[in-house]
């Protein structure tokens, strides 16, 4: 039979009777009471679950399911306190009439049912005890997690402001790229231009932008227009030609050891000029001040970055490099013309054979092997850049017909004395080294090693063998690092 009086919600036997859970029923009070649900061997000490009498000392030796839960608990029970969890997940506690704490559950019985369990004994209050103290830590991790995920949602969203709004002033070094077209629209304000000009990658930053626009002189002026810029360009460059603080410019870069027509080609790159256009302008070396005897500009297109006015010749910029490298000659005291010529082809040889400390050794071996009374190499330079740059290749290795051609005239094993011109763009310290060579008495040099650059040097070639079969127990143990070194040959006479 089914209580239809379900606003109080009914108890029930797990044998389908109900009673009302009111003022007037005994069990709501009978402290004996432990569960409407729990049939009669529960209300009477003297019967198990299904009715049936105990058999005498039962009732004290085996403890009721409640109980033996509750210990199971106590004594860290796990599937005990999964148990645990169950029972009072969802449920909630109320007070009968007299004020007595009850525990109020869904049943198994049906929907709307509900089991009222008495709150008695030490094992249902730890139940209750232990309910509220998990929702309580519950909570409080709860309360803590949350907290720490919105500090750190804090925390990184200043951060990304910070950068987006320069906190983090990243710029470029110098410019790169191809020249580009970028467009200022008529009314657009600067801090627009500047979520652009990011945007694109022409200036590093927000805060780059910031830096340079706070650094421009007077009121700036922003112009509507198209404007010549480089795909990447330091901030302050940029906004000299957006803002027309400083005359509109092209970037070019060239590179200690560089070739001419690589020369060319990053002047092209820079400019815009073809490279064709370029050749025609270098055509003739003694319109640049070169003596009559170069045959072209290498070795006096000096390395370094440009900035050239958008508007400039071909001739214009090539002038500027060869003066350049001019300068840098002045600088070290020579000034007649020859003598800055030769100056040139040494510190071109330096530059393609050896490291930076080696340069002065090196020059001097150049000094010795270039004497007349030379018994060790008879005048001849045999330097394997040289050979390779007359060949026209960029590899390490030539044949032997290669080193016995008498017809390239960069051979400088077949042919005394130095070669006709430079062989590529020399830095700035072999210049400085060509100028003043060290005093030595070696003719032979050899690197050992080719990752440290350690290079020994010999007076004989008996000794320089030596060091070469030093050279050649490296390559056997790191033939990666040696393919397409050169051949003893090519190291000596």
């Amino acid at each position: 039979m089914r209580d239809e009086s379900r606003g109080q919600g009914p108890n029930t036997s797990e044998h389908g009777d109900s009673q009302h859970l009111d003022s007037g029923s005994a069990d709501a009070h009978d402290p004996t009471a432990r569960s409407a649900q729990t049939p009669a061997g529960s209300e009477h000490p003297d019967s198990d679950v299904g009715g049936s009498p105990l058999e005498p000392g039962d009732a004290h030796d085996e403890a009721t399911p409640g109980e033996a839960y509750a210990e199971d608990v106590e004594a860290g029970d796990t599937e005990a306190e999964d148990a645990e969890h169950d029972l009072v997940e969802g449920a909630r506690i109320g007070e009968d009439t007299d004020g007595s704490p009850i525990l109020i559950t869904s049943s198994s019985y049906g929907r709307g049912y509900q089991t009222v369990t008495t709150v008695e004994g030490d094992a249902s209050k730890n139940l209750l005890k232990n309910r509220r103290e998990r929702r309580r830590r519950r909570n409080t991790t709860l309360t803590i997690a949350v907290s720490a995920f919105a500090v750190l949602l804090i925390a990184f969203v200043i951060v990304v402001q910070s950068i987006l709004r320069g906190g983090s002033a990243s710029d470029y070094d110098q410019q790169a790229g191809e020249q580009i077209t970028f467009t200022v629209n008529e009314g657009e304000g600067p801090q627009n231009v500047a979520t652009r000009l990011v945007d694109q990658g022409i200036v590093a930053s927000q805060g780059a932008f910031d830096d340079a626009y706070s650094d421009l002189e007077g009121t700036p002026d922003l112009h509507a227009g198209e404007f010549p810029l480089r795909e990447e360009m330091p901030a302050a460059d940029a906004l000299d030609i957006l803002f027309e603080q400083g005359e509109a410019e092209n970037y070019i870069a060239i590179d200690t050891g560089i070739r001419i027509d690589a020369a060319f080609s990053a002047i092209s790159s820079g400019t815009g000029i073809s490279e064709s256009d370029l050749r025609q302008a270098a055509e003739d070396p003694t319109d640049f001040g070169l003596p009559e005897d170069a045959p072209n500009l290498e070795g006096y297109l000096a390395p370094g970055e440009y900035r050239m006015p958008m508007d400039a010749t071909a001739e214009e910029i090539l002038q500027e490099m060869v003066d350049t490298t001019q300068e840098r000659l002045e600088d070290v005291g020579i000034t007649d013309p020859e003598e800055q010529y030769d100056t040139i082809i040494v510190a071109s040889l330096l530059t393609a054979e050896a490291l930076p400390d080696d340069y002065r050794t090196i020059a001097g071996i150049i000094e010795n092997r270039l004497a007349p009374d030379n018994e060790e190499t008879d005048g001849r330079l045999q330097i394997d850049a040289t050979v390779i740059y007359g060949l026209g290749q960029q590899s390490l290795q030539f044949s032997e017909e290669d080193r016995n051609d008498a017809s390239n005239e960069y051979n400088t094993y077949a042919i005394r004395g130095l070669p006709p011109g430079p062989i590529e763009a020399p830095a700035v310290e072999a210049i400085e080294a060509a100028s003043e060579p060290d005093e030595n008495d070696y003719f032979y040099w050899v690197t050992t090693n080719i990752e440290t650059g350690e290079t020994k040097f010999a007076e004989d070639y008996e000794e320089h063998q030596i060091y070469w079969q030093e050279f050649t127990d490296y390559c056997d143990e790191n033939p990666e690092i040696c393919e397409g070194e050169p051949t003893e040959d090519a190291q000596g006479p």
